[in-house]
């Protein structure tokens, strides 16, 4: 029979309680929600109380916040799994959580019953996996997996050091293990797992001891306790193995941990290495062993991403542009392979809202629609590559693009150009007939044509363009009336005060004077 997990709700809107309450036929699926709370000081009170097995617990609460709650749940109850509900606004406080030991977490938008059912059932796997792994165990072995997940949870264990040279008796030690996501069916995962155990058994008794440490529905970990002397010869015979493996399911990764020989490193090996490698096969997708001792190198480094000069292009309707840049961008970051996997999505997610957002401003459509940009999201979140997730994003530019031109009264891949040129060349003299002749036009069809698809005339905008830049000059310099004329594109002075005070209302003097105290003043 199906044991019944018992699940925590801790989230300070009654109304997303209340929908995630509803969300399910929990007993039917084998949970039941035995509390809810609404801040974690609240919810603190009422885990000794209900003994949950699961905590599903939001980021942002009075009173105590989700980062602090998942801490001290964690140092209390390490048993308990905890889920985290965010936005992707919270990131830094979701990476903090997983530094105190989160089972998953989930996206309030794509908060629907399907995936939510999924998320559960796997980390609930991890309950039954640790269970059935019990069995058959000695006592002493029993013992010293106890001593091994402490340490590697971070706290500090007691041990007998007989017991540890029993069972490890070389100095050297490394982990050495395999996700299993991509395995579907857990009866092909545990297969799976007993052909690893197999083929490490090769490994040569006198140089050579291995331990299974953690079996669940997602991963496999052994610890390899290895003669010094040996080390060199045992990572070519891993280096041999993994093509066996791999060969029986494609899409395996192995990750062989920085080598150590105090066993009281053994937690901050495998929290500060071993989990870190794991994530690097995000980056590194055709790499079947990924080794501590031997990365790829690094790529040259590159600048920060300006998601406001995204937001810019798009406004001047400067497409190509704006999304060349982008893919640009985050190809070369994903060869980056310390990124975080969730900072990584999360910007790719940011780039589809901030694109969906600024379009919609201009009154195009949702790119594939508004239930799309959350189908984007999830097949994101979902990417088990960086390639992928990539792929994902320019499915979406793709779409926007298909939008974008088939909005013709709104967008027209000349006008795109014309106003391109227009704030690259505002500063110099150029005048309708000049443009009409670097694009071919006739002059009087180039006036028409624009005025068609922009809201001003071509020398209304060209006006715009040349004051913005000159109101921008006024307060960040400390350059003449004059120079700063001539720097936007007009030689005639006193032409510039008329024109600037025409839209403003004031001289450009009395423009700087005005807003230079303003701002000396806040």
């Amino acid at each position: 029979m199906k044991p019944i997990y018992k699940i925590m709700i801790v989230d300070d809107e009654m109304l997303v309680r209340q929908g995630v309450k509803h969300l399910l036929d929990w007993e039917q699926e084998g949970y039941r929600i035995v509390a809810e709370a609404s801040n974690g000081l609240e919810a603190l009170d009422l885990v000794d109380e209900v003994n949950p097995h699961v905590i599903l617990t939001d980021i942002v609460m009075p009173v105590m916040d989700g980062e602090e709650f998942v801490k001290r749940v964690k140092e209390k109850y390490p048993q308990i799994e905890v889920i985290v509900l965010s936005s992707f606004s919270e990131y830094g406080y979701v990476r903090s959580t997983f530094q105190s030991g989160v089972a998953d977490y989930i996206l309030k938008p794509k908060l629907e019953a399907e995936y939510l059912l999924s998320i559960l059932n796997k980390t609930t796997a991890k309950m039954v996996g640790t269970q059935m792994g019990d069995q058959g165990i000695d006592m002493e072995e029993k013992q010293l997996t106890r001593i091994i997940e402490k340490l590697m949870s971070g706290y500090e264990a007691s041990q007998d050091p007989g017991l540890v040279h029993s069972k490890f008796p070389y100095r050297r030690f490394a982990f050495f293990g395999t996700d299993m996501h991509h395995i579907k069916d857990s009866d092909d995962k545990v297969t799976f797992a007993s052909q690893i155990d197999r083929g490490l058994r090769k490994l040569s008794k006198d140089k050579a001891a291995y331990m299974q440490l953690k079996f669940d529905n997602d991963s496999i970990l052994f610890l390899i306790n290895v003669n010094p002397e040996q080390w060199v010869e045992m990572v070519m015979e891993l280096r041999c193995l993994v093509p066996e493996m791999t060969e029986i399911k494609s899409g395996t990764q192995f990750v062989l941990s920085q080598s150590f020989e105090d066993f009281n490193r053994l937690g901050e090996i495998y929290r500060n290495n071993y989990l870190k490698l794991t994530r690097y096969s995000f980056y590194l997708p055709t790499r079947s062993l990924i080794e501590n001792d031997h990365l790829p190198g690094l790529s040259d480094a590159y600048q920060e991403y300006d998601m406001g000069e995204l937001s810019e292009q798009l406004r001047r309707k400067q497409f190509q542009k704006a999304f060349t840049s982008f893919l640009e961008f985050v190809h070369l970051w994903s060869k980056d392979y310390r990124t975080e996997i969730f900072e990584f999505k999360s910007f790719l997610g940011n780039f589809i809202f901030n694109v969906t957002t600024t379009l919609g401003k201009m009154k195009y459509e949702t790119p594939g629609g508004e239930d799309a940009k959350y189908d984007y999201f999830r097949k994101i979140d979902e990417a088990r590559y960086a390639k992928e997730a990539i792929a994902i994003a320019e499915a979406f530019i793709h779409e926007a693009e298909h939008v974008i031109l088939k909005a013709n009264s709104l967008f027209n891949p000349n006008i795109s150009n014309l106003l391109e040129y227009i704030h690259e060349h505002y500063a110099d003299p150029i005048t309708l007939t000049g443009v009409a002749r670097q694009f071919h036009f006739n002059a009087s069809y180039l006036s028409s044509f624009f005025a068609t698809h922009n809201e001003e005339g071509f020398s209304e905008y060209l006006n715009k363009v040349r004051l913005e830049k000159a109101m921008e000059l006024l307060l960040t310099t400390g350059e003449s009336i004059s120079e700063i004329s001539a720097n936007v594109g007009y030689s005639d002075q006193s032409y510039f005060t008329k024109v600037f005070k025409k839209h403003t209302g004031i001289s450009p003097s009395q423009y700087r004077k005005q807003f230079s105290e303003e701002i000396k003043e806040s």
